[in-house]
């Protein structure tokens, strides 16, 4: 088990990625018919198991952020109200109001405090761990819409944020946050609006909640957002990708790059209609890898059981430079056979005996809207 480390104990084996989680994503949950009341770290934890990958040396239990850590960015009266809700499982009317607390998003549950400070502290760790240069995976972190004095978007707390907090306090100073998320870092986004030793890029569904990250949001050098069409398949999602995302990289020059590695943007997500193969993701998460010596990945949103845990599974063999096109083993296969989700009770084929999504029987073309915003977005940033 590791726990948050001093700045003199930082493990500098560069080349090796660890791996940060938890039980308590399999022993709590947000209840009821709740688009987070499916597994997916658990479920992607015992994929990865399945397919030998978790190996007990680059394996960290994710620490549990404390409330007074939690205060140097979160509002304490707001960290009072979510423990208190935690503790006597009842909201009252001004908390609800005031810290959206005990709402249809973000409900009153068994662990609603624990949980997120646990995807705090796994970031946290994350950061010390590369902070000397190497590679993170916290499965369970990428809370991004979370706010300083409430809860957001399914995110009680916002451990992006204090990865980056973090990261500076041991002197890593320019940083590149890149959201591959469905929906708009609109909680990322209001933390480190105008820092200019912090390049947030963002790649979301146009007129998407939380309607935040518009084309006016753009500042060149500090802020990219990338509201990507309805639809968007793997090809237009590449050209933002190979026109945009990597050239502003490659000109900030970051020091580590946190990638929020959210499940959404994948086919058959209940929660956006973007078009995407998990291998999209995974070789943008590869790239990504490639351009600097310090990375931390999280998860984020996703709602599909089946997709996510593939998705999730896929990036820890990218990060590990194993190759996610496989065919799945029996032990794996029932793992994904054993899943539910209220919304559909049985799962393509595909789904269950593969990890990388079938490619599209038809090629995939280029819509001219999409062709002229990425000529637009890179005009906005001089690329």
């Amino acid at each position: 088990v590791c726990k948050i480390i001093e700045k003199k104990d930082i493990i500098t084996k560069a080349c090796r990625p660890y791996l940060i989680s938890s039980s308590i994503y399999r022993d709590s949950s947000y209840g009821g018919s709740h688009p987070l009341a499916i597994p997916r770290v658990a479920a992607a934890f015992d994929l990865i198991s399945a397919l030998n990958m978790r190996k007990v040396d680059r394996y960290c239990t994710a620490p549990q952020a404390k409330p007074a850590l939690l205060k140097t960015f979160h509002a304490p009266e707001y960290i009072a109200a979510l423990k208190r809700a935690e503790d006597t499982q009842k909201i009252s009317e001004h908390d609800r109001k005031r810290y959206q607390l005990g709402t249809v998003s973000n409900p009153v549950f068994k662990g609603m405090f624990a949980r997120p400070a646990t995807s705090v502290g796994s970031s946290l760790l994350a950061a010390e761990l590369v902070a000397n240069g190497g590679v993170a995976y916290a499965m369970g972190g990428g809370l991004h819409h979370g706010l300083t004095d409430r809860a957001n978007g399914f995110c009680f707390l916002n451990d992006l944020v204090f990865a980056i907090l973090r990261l500076r306090s041991l002197g890593v100073e320019r940083i590149a946050y890149v959201d591959l998320d469905a929906h708009h870092c609109d909680g990322v986004q209001a933390a480190f609006s105008g820092d200019r030793d912090l390049l947030m890029i963002s790649t979301h569904e146009a007129k998407r909640w939380p309607f935040t990250g518009g084309l006016s949001e753009n500042i060149i050098d500090q802020q990219m957002n990338i509201p990507l069409l309805k639809n968007c398949n793997n090809e237009e999602f590449n050209l933002f990708m190979e026109g945009c995302v990597f050239p502003a990289l490659a000109r900030f020059a970051p020091e580590a790059i946190i990638i929020q590695g959210g499940a959404d943007a994948v086919c058959d997500d209940p929660l956006s209609r973007l078009g995407l193969s998990n291998y999209t993701l995974w070789n943008a998460v590869k790239r990504l890898k490639e351009m600097c010596d310090k990375i931390i990945l999280t998860g984020g949103g996703g709602y599909n059981p089946w997709t996510v845990a593939r998705l999730w599974a896929g990036f820890w063999l990218v990060l590990n430079d194993r190759s996610p096109f496989i065919e799945l083993p029996s032990g794996a296969q029932r793992g994904l056979e054993s899943l539910s989700w209220q919304r559909k009770l049985r799962p393509s084929r595909d789904l269950i005996t593969q990890l990388y999504d079938t490619p599209p029987q038809k090629a995939q073309i280029i819509r001219p809207e999409t062709a002229a915003l990425a000529k637009h977005i890179r005009n906005l940033h001089a690329l």
